[in-house]
């Protein structure tokens, strides 16, 4: 199989042998919730990768280096990328009822490239947290690192649009998407939110990579009249 070309697959990997790292990746979310006849069947996130990850995942996806993610490219980033996000429950929470639960099926993927950019998050250290710290934590695998672009042109994005289906057709529900290890930080998009769902912190799912000051995970919930 050819290297893995997802920095959020390569989460299922390290995150097991690797110490909590400030966030290496910033992703902007997008959240759509689809109706029909009066109630959801399916909810879309799309992510919007910082320009640096962009730069570092691009090129292995665009495999002909057109600026472009072709239907084919995008089936094999799917075919490597979904199985493995698939093992960390696609960093997604959902509830319709009572509970949450991870996505019970592997959802629908599209990719592209945003260019220029749409998407540009402050400043921050991608590389702290790759060598040995406090918390006693392994170096970051030189392969794994992010790296600074070289890219001639402006900042652009890559984005991930992934469509789960609900179990059921409902009239609310909710959705959570979070990296407990916080190597990739997500944070909702507030000025995408649809008509009728709104945006909280989740008061369980955080991450903690600064003992005491932990990150609590945005909490989409959207409900019909």
């Amino acid at each position: 199989m050819r290297a893995l070309v997802s920095a959020v697959a390569a989460v299922a990997l390290l995150v097991p042998g690797v110490a909590s790292a400030h966030p290496h990746i910033w992703i902007s979310q997008h959240v759509r919730a689809i109706e029909q006849g009066g109630k959801y069947t399916h909810v879309e996130i799309e992510w919007h990768f910082d320009p640096e990850a962009s730069e570092g995942e691009i090129p292995p996806i665009d495999e002909n280096g057109d600026g472009r993610i072709s239907m084919a490219e995008t089936k094999s980033l799917a075919d490597d990328m979904l199985p493995e996000l698939q093992k960390v429950g696609f960093l997604t929470w959902l509830n319709t009822g009572a509970q949450d639960f991870r996505p019970p099926q592997r959802p629908t993927l599209v990719a592209r490239i945003d260019d220029p950019a749409t998407f540009t998050p402050p400043e921050w250290n991608h590389d702290e947290g790759d060598g040995k710290d406090a918390k006693g934590g392994m170096p970051m695998p030189e392969n794994k690192q992010v790296k600074k672009p070289e890219r001639k042109g402006g900042p652009r994005n890559l984005v991930y649009v992934m469509r789960f289906a609900l179990p059921q057709p409902v009239k609310s529900f909710s959705i959570t998407t979070q990296d407990g290890e916080d190597f990739i930080r997500i944070e909702v998009d507030k000025a995408s939110l649809p008509k009728g769902c709104t945006l909280d912190k989740h008061p369980t799912y955080k991450s903690e990579f600064v003992p005491g000051k932990p990150v609590f995970a945005d909490r989409v919930s959207c409900k019909l009249p």
